[in-house]
């Protein structure tokens, strides 16, 4: 027969030479993730609505500065009371600050728009210019900078995609060098149901396409039409294509990504800039640009998530870039590393040019 515990209390005293038991990967994943909406309201949310209640972001200047303040804040101090930390590398290169600038970013996950507001407002000093889908009372901060900034919020309806199309065409071909107009070309959150319905989709237009897609593990295939009208009007504008990862990862939890979630507290974030004079115009040769950008950015997500790129399979066609790219268009640029120069014509500095965000170690969980 076992000795009962020496304090009497029924359990036994834990050895203090064993470490505690962590909780659940899912478990701290929703514990970061339930912190950040918290620490989101707080910083984010309420802050926007009493300048809004006070007369602070009356205009489109006031409220680009409003956001700039409050995006840089939210992904530094806000993140580490999350427990969590954003992550650059150093000299990731910037346009010159007389040019407009295209932002191509990775649908992922949360924060979305705020990490776009963040880049266009204080990383490149730039007015915000985009479309959104509408979510009328889930985030009323959103909707009310969307309506003092230049962003449409749109009801996703029939005909909603197609309008999208007409101001995002619309605002391209507006730019002014003190704007950035942001654009997802996925037009759709990655996640698994929506992995499989864009392959769906584009089996039934594009075969040869679709093959190349189903080699993507982390991104969707870009929606080349629209994306090539926008680089086509947008002519004048640098091009940043942006890609992050680690923020899906707090809604893994509850939404299948598409690949397994990692128990990481970092969010990862890095773009490629192409001066505008080095990006094609043309539908098809735009096109396969883009979809060479987008294969870069998976196999820099899967490094960053610790699962390098397999052996390429013997039957796989060859990447869009590679078969359908003129020869005189430039190739795709490699996955950025902390180490690497700048391609030339690019303007590289630290992590931030224009405004810097320190990069910290994460908070504690």
């Amino acid at each position: 027969m076992s000795r009962p515990p020496a304090d009497g209390t029924g359990t036994r005293p834990r050895d203090p030479r064993r470490p505690p038991a962590r909780r659940p990967a899912r478990l701290r994943t929703a514990g970061r993730a339930l912190r950040l909406l918290g620490v989101y309201v707080a910083r984010f949310e309420a802050p926007v609505l009493r300048a809004a209640l006070r007369g602070r972001a009356s205009d489109t200047h006031e409220c680009e500065r409003l956001v700039a303040r409050l995006s840089h804040r939210f992904f530094t101090e806000g993140l580490r009371g999350a427990g969590l930390a954003l992550d650059t590398a150093d000299g990731l290169p910037l346009p010159a600050s007389d040019r407009p600038v295209l932002l191509l970013l990775r649908h992922s996950g949360p924060l979305n728009f705020q990490l776009g507001a963040l880049l266009a407002c204080h990383v490149l000093d730039r007015g915000m210019l985009g479309v959104g889908r509408a979510l009328p009372g889930l985030d009323p901060a959103v909707g009310l900078l969307a309506r003092r900034l230049r962003v449409d919020l749109i009801r996703w309806r029939a005909g909603g995609p197609a309008r999208a199309m007409r101001l995002l065409m619309r605002h391209a071909r507006d730019l002014a060098p003190c704007d950035a107009l942001a654009y997802f070309p996925e037009g759709a959150n990655m996640t698994a149901a929506g992995r499989r319905r864009a392959l769906a989709e584009l089996a039934a237009k594009d075969p040869g396409r679709a093959r190349w897609a189903d080699g993507l593990r982390y991104v969707l295939p870009p929606v080349s039409a629209g994306a090539a009208r926008v680089l086509s009007l947008a002519r004048d504008a640098d091009v940043l294509v942006v890609g992050h990862t680690g923020l899906e990862d707090l809604v893994g939890a509850l939404v299948d990504i598409g690949y397994p979630p990692v128990d990481s507290r970092r969010i990862h974030l890095t773009w490629w800039h192409t001066r505008a004079e080095d990006v094609p115009r043309e539908p098809a040769a735009a096109a396969a640009w883009l979809d060479g950008q987008w294969e870069a950015m998976d196999r820099w997500i899967a490094g960053k998530r610790g699962t390098p790129d397999p052996d390429p399979r013997p039957d796989a066609p060859p990447p869009p870039d590679a078969s359908r790219r003129p020869t005189d268009s430039p190739p795709p640029p490699p996955p950025p590393s902390p180490d690497a120069s700048p391609p030339p014509g690019s303007t590289a500095g630290g992590p931030y040019t224009r405004h810097p965000i320190p990069v910290g170690e994460p908070g504690h969980d």
